[in-house]
């Protein structure tokens, strides 16, 4: 992790000016105070597609994934690859611990567990999309529901077939948000490239 591009990307997240030396001094000594509350993990499933419409049906998967949106997403692809990460809950404790004692801390954690994990998701994910393109498929963005017309229940939906809590410690509310916050849920497609798909 670049910590002097995630420190410019939280301060930005922040809303201040890059030549804020105050405010980037405070990131720089919350991420080396704190960062050890980071506890990334994640959980993936690859899931050949078996119906592209009129709705999206994987096999193995009991729930329909409903929408245009998602549709349009998938429409080229013969997996999907679905995935559940969270940074843990241990963030989520330090920054409420934060908020009583040390308020601008808790700004800045949060912040930075905010870019952080979109970061480490991005990282942990690439290694899981660059083994299906040694196998000879390309793959798309992570489509989140929430997205488009995909419903946020869709988290619980994906969760429970990650069986993400269990496994990452991630769980879902009623209305689709997700425990711990600093966590995320999304799918992505696997289009086979032109004759290149090895067993």
């Amino acid at each position: 992790m670049d910590e002097t591009r995630l420190l410019k990307d939280a301060l930005r997240l922040l809303g201040a000016k890059k030549e804020d030396e105050e405010a980037l001094s405070l990131l720089e000594r919350v991420y080396r105070t704190y960062a050890s509350v980071f506890r990334p993990r994640a959980v993936y499933s690859l899931l050949k597609i078996k119906e592209h419409s009129p709705e999206v049906r994987l096999e193995g998967y009991a729930f329909p994934l409903v929408g245009e949106s998602i549709r349009r997403h998938l429409e080229k692809a013969e997996y999907a690859l679905l995935s559940a990460f969270t940074l843990g809950i241990a963030v989520d404790q330090k920054i409420k611990e934060l908020s009583l004692s040390r308020p601008s801390d808790a700004v800045a954690l949060n912040a930075i567990a905010s870019v952080y994990a979109e970061r480490i998701a991005d990282e942990m994910l690439a290694e899981e999309r660059g083994k299906l393109e040694e196998k000879g498929y390309k793959t798309t963005f992570r489509f989140c529901p929430g997205y488009g017309d995909l419903p946020l229940g869709t988290n619980g939906e994906i969760a429970l077939a990650l069986g993400a809590q269990k496994k990452i410690g991630l769980t879902v509310t009623e209305k689709g948000l997700l425990l711990p916050g600093k966590s995320m849920i999304g799918i992505c497609g696997a289009e086979p490239k032109d004759n290149e798909v090895k067993d």
